[in-house]
């Protein structure tokens, strides 16, 4: 509107200057805050501005300590300024090397043309960060991480904006001065990782990533079998479950002919969002009622 404004207070002043007419002195006013609006937009976009980029060296790694938009953090920022539960628009983006919160950890696009809604934005971006930052489940200081995201609204959605960014919080009492990719435990391995041959104390329920130990150290778990899937369409739950109890079964029956056999057989295999995104992975696990100090598996 300052453009519409501007115009019509000049109109008005050469109006008034040729017939002699009142209305000058509205006319530059008209004008002088047609000047102020300029100057606050001004003053906006360069405060705007210096929210969406930082300090960075070289490489991209953030070099000072400067407020940002969250939605403008990069894979690998660092940053604080968490208040409470939700994700702040505005964070202080630091670099990993002094102490943090959280980090961006991935980023992602929703594709589509159509918003599809609250619920359904919040659900494929949940999914996708999972998919996309499980590998940080073998970080050390994983039961200490908490996922949040930061996705498009239905406001910047009509503006084009599809991209969601990942971000892990760390609450745990140390600090955190590193980065999380630096954290990983070589020791933990995802379930779709897991080998034949390798042995675990126990199953942590509360954690896609699995402690492996030397097979001579106590154990009662141990991968027997480990085989690709076919390819195609997601065949569902129940359908998976049949297949790979059977595929276990088959390759049981040759791992441990003569040996001595495990007490309990079970089957990891993909949930669907897993599939979808590429998982075709099965993974046969036998466990002993009794701790082991040796393979459960026969020599080779």
């Amino acid at each position: 509107m300052v453009p519409v404004a501007t115009g019509l207070a000049i109109g008005a002043l050469v109006r008034a200057g040729r017939r002699g007419e009142r209305g000058r002195g509205l006319a530059v006013g008209g004008l002088v805050a047609s000047a102020a609006w300029v100057v606050a937009g001004v003053v906006g976009l360069v405060a705007l501005g210096s929210l969406l980029v930082v300090d960075r060296d070289g490489s991209g790694r953030v070099t000072g300590e400067d407020k940002m938009v969250t939605g403008a953090l990069q894979v690998g920022d660092c940053f604080n300024g968490f208040q409470g539960e939700n994700v702040p628009r505005l964070v202080t983006a630091v670099p990993c090397a002094r102490p943090h919160e959280g980090e961006a950890v991935a980023k992602l696009r929703i594709p589509g043309r159509e918003y599809p809604g609250d619920a359904e934005v919040e659900k494929r971006a949940d999914h996708g960060c999972d998919l996309k930052t499980e590998h940080l489940w073998k970080s050390r200081y994983a039961a200490d991480l908490q996922p949040y995201v930061f996705f498009p609204s239905r406001s910047s959605w009509t503006l084009g904006d599809r991209e969601v960014v990942c971000l892990l919080r760390y609450t745990g009492s140390e600090s955190l001065t590193a980065p999380l990719g630096r954290t990983l435990d070589p020791s933990l391995r995802l379930w779709h990782e897991l080998a034949p041959r390798d042995c675990m104390v126990k199953w942590d329920e509360e954690s896609i990533a699995q402690r492996t130990v030397p097979c001579t150290e106590p154990h009662r778990i141990q991968v027997f079998a480990r085989y690709a899937l076919k390819p195609g369409p997601y065949p569902g739950e129940k359908a998976l479950d049949r297949s790979t109890d059977r595929g276990c079964d088959k390759r049981y029956l040759k791992v441990f002919r003569g040996g001595r056999e495990p007490d309990l057989l079970s089957t990891l295999y993909p949930s669907k969002e897993e599939w979808e995104s590429g998982h075709r992975t099965a993974v046969c696990l036998g466990e002993s009622e009794k701790t082991l100090k040796r393979p459960m598996l026969p020599p080779r």
